[in-house]
């Protein structure tokens, strides 16, 4: 404007600018819990379900965390979201269109197109996609990992299912595997004294492992430990298959700072895309 204060302008555009390209690119996360159970009736299930629902709403409630349970509608729309990663089109739908109308629910949420070229990727509409699982080489895991892949700026799905074992099981298996370890240590004792050295020297990994599978059992039985299987899913996206394999590259760098491997799920894409839709039991949307 030549009035004497563009030179303020041009710092404070500067500023914006920096804090744009810091910011998230307009990148939204949304974290999701589905929960359900196996039940002989969808009478038998429906007050087991409710009973789930209240306790883990009162849980986020003390954690000062706010949650809502989502209804039919919205679940759709959660659908409609995951299918549509790669577009701007907006979600219309209504119970009542679909009698006489000869449609289902899946005519709303469905995308242009799912193509699977190959086992390694695929595409859905504009969009590709790749799925890939973790590989837990680590004895122990920070939930930083979690954040460094929350905070990757592209869109993903970062799913985890996760099963709770009995806790009867679960000793006798944590027990069943520390069997196997001693004899393992006993075997290369063996080789140890018929190769003339110190009985001692085990490899490193039996050691490692006796150790953390003795503490495992502890905690399991003295201290209200529990025993999780948990599947750890990631779906990456891109515009370009370059862009997508940038991203899953992204992610495997991360995966690897935490002594863990992303792989790829080979010739299964079209599985573990299933695998992360909101298909059985209840959702509940988190708000930190």
């Amino acid at each position: 404007r030549n009035d004497g204060f563009d030179g303020v302008r041009d710092e404070y555009t500067g500023m914006l600018r920096h804090q744009m390209d810091a910011g998230n690119n307009g990148l939204t996360k949304t974290k999701y819990l589905s929960f359900g159970i196996h039940a002989e009736s969808m009478k038998t299930a429906k007050p087991r379900l409710i009973h789930i629902e209240m306790d883990l709403l009162n849980n986020f409630k003390r954690l000062g965390v706010q949650a809502a349970t989502l209804n039919g509608k919205e679940r759709l729309e959660l659908m409609h979201e995951e299918f549509h990663m790669g577009d701007d089109q907006k979600f219309f739908f209504d119970w009542k269109w679909l009698t006489g109308s000869g449609l289902s629910v899946k005519d709303f949420i469905a995308p242009s197109g799912l193509y699977f070229k190959n086992g390694r990727f695929f595409q859905m509409g504009d969009m590709y996609g790749a799925m890939s699982f973790l590989s837990i080489d680590a004895s122990d895991i920070s939930d930083r990992m979690l954040a460094d892949f929350l905070s990757m700026e592209s869109s993903q799905i970062v799913t985890m299912h996760i099963h709770s074992v009995d806790q009867n099981e679960a000793i006798k298996t944590v027990k069943h595997t520390i069997t196997e370890l001693d004899r393992s240590k006993i075997e290369e004792q063996k080789k140890a004294v018929r190769s003339g050295y110190d009985m001692d020297i085990i490899p490193s990994d039996l050691a490692t492992y006796g150790k953390d599978a003795k503490d495992l059992l502890k905690e399991l039985q003295s201290q209200n430990e529990r025993m999780f299987l948990m599947t750890f899913l990631i779906l990456n996206t891109g515009r370009t298959e370059q862009e997508l394999e940038n991203n899953v590259f992204q992610a495997n760098s991360i995966a690897q700072k935490h002594n863990c491997n992303l792989v790829r799920l080979d010739f299964q894409q079209e599985q573990g895309l299933m695998s992360t839709l909101p298909l059985a039991g209840n959702e509940i949307e988190i708000e930190r």
